[in-house]
Formats: C-alpha cells, sequence, structure tokens
C-alpha cells in the first residue's frame, strides 16, 4: 500500500507540474536528412548507398515535463544502388511523447508518412529485380526518437526515423525507410 500511494504521489506531482508550466511552442524547422534502406530480395540483404536531402515543416509542443509534440514535414528519403537514385519525397506526420528537463527535451512516437514523388536516375537493379516507381506504396508507417534542446527561440534536434510497413510491392523484395535526421529550428 505504502508503495502504491508513492507511485500515485509522484504522478500527482509529476501532473500538477506539467499543467502549471504548460505552454504551447510553435515554430519552423529543417535540416539534413541522411536517408537509407533495409532492402532485401528472397531474403538475402542488398546493399544499398544513402542519399543525403533534406526536410522541412513546422511543428508545434505542448507541456511542461511530459507532453506532446506534432508536426507537418516535407522529408526527402531515397537510396542509391550501384549509381542509380531512387528519390522518394514525403508529406510526414510524427506524433510524439515529449520529456523535458530544462532546455533538453526527448521524443518518441509514431510517424505516418504519405508519397509525395518517386524518382528514378535509371533502371534500378536489386538483386536482379527491377525496381519501379510504379511499385511503391504510397502510405508508410513508422516510428521516431530524437533529443533536442531549446535556447531562447532556437532548436536543434537529432532523431532517428525507422519504417515499419515496406514501401516496394514486389513479391520477392522488401524496402523500409530509414532516416537520420539534424534539424534546426526557431520556436515561437
Amino acid at each position: 500500500m505504502m508503495k502504491r500511494s508513492r507511485i500515485l504521489l509522484v504522478l500527482a506531482i509529476l501532473t500538477v507540474i506539467s499543467a502549471t508550466s504548460s505552454r504551447a511552442q510553435t515554430g519552423i524547422m529543417g535540416g539534413v536528412n541522411i536517408a537509407s534502406v533495409s532492402a532485401s530480395v528472397d531474403g538475402s540483404d542488398v546493399s544499398t548507398d544513402d542519399r543525403t536531402a533534406f526536410n522541412v515543416g513546422v511543428f508545434a509542443g505542448k507541456g511542461g515535463l511530459l507532453g506532446f509534440m506534432t508536426g507537418l514535414f516535407y522529408s526527402q528519403k531515397g537510396f542509391a544502388v550501384e549509381g542509380s537514385n531512387v528519390d522518394l519525397d514525403y508529406l510526414t506526420i510524427p506524433l510524439m511523447l515529449r520529456a523535458k528537463i530544462l532546455m533538453l527535451r526527448g521524443y518518441v512516437g509514431p510517424n505516418i508518412a504519405f508519397q509525395l514523388a518517386c524518382n528514378t536516375s535509371d533502371d534500378v537493379d536489386l538483386a536482379g529485380v527491377r525496381f519501379s516507381c510504379d511499385d511503391t506504396e504510397t502510405f508508410e508507417f513508422g516510428w521516431k526518437i530524437g533529443v533536442g534542446g531549446s535556447l531562447l527561440i532556437f532548436n536543434l534536434d537529432l532523431a532517428y526515423e525507422w519504417g515499419t510497413t515496406d514501401i516496394w510491392k514486389a513479391d520477392n523484395g522488401s524496402i523500409k525507410n530509414r532516416a537520420f535526421q539534424i534539424d534546426i529550428g526557431l520556436g515561437i
């Protein structure tokens, strides 16, 4: 019974702190995506190269010690195979729980994405199977985890996104997005 009361007391204190210091923050953010994929054909991994691109968008967060953060971002992802590029552009919506202590924050949550464009530089061969933009899924579900900090109105964030759904409709293949992000932003 004593242990239960301590847990309830801690939860009550955290709720009060969060409620009394909850202040919404909105802003713009953008930066570099170092995008990659996990790819396989017939169960064997396929080696691919990264695509360095960018992401930009708006974000909103609310809460004190514990809170919520979301946004709307244009995010470029993709990969290359033996000199052939696959450029994938998405509209992403992260829905994250955030913990904030002083100027630092950590966040984690689901990340949904809608494909806006797919372009290839020429024929893309994945271990003997031809990749085509016609065979890509337009919806992606994944996860995002990150850390960041704020000083006045300036933000710096490092995050990692990994897709859990296949973006390729091939019967014998699988491609899932990955992206490491370095973002800077201005909050209001």
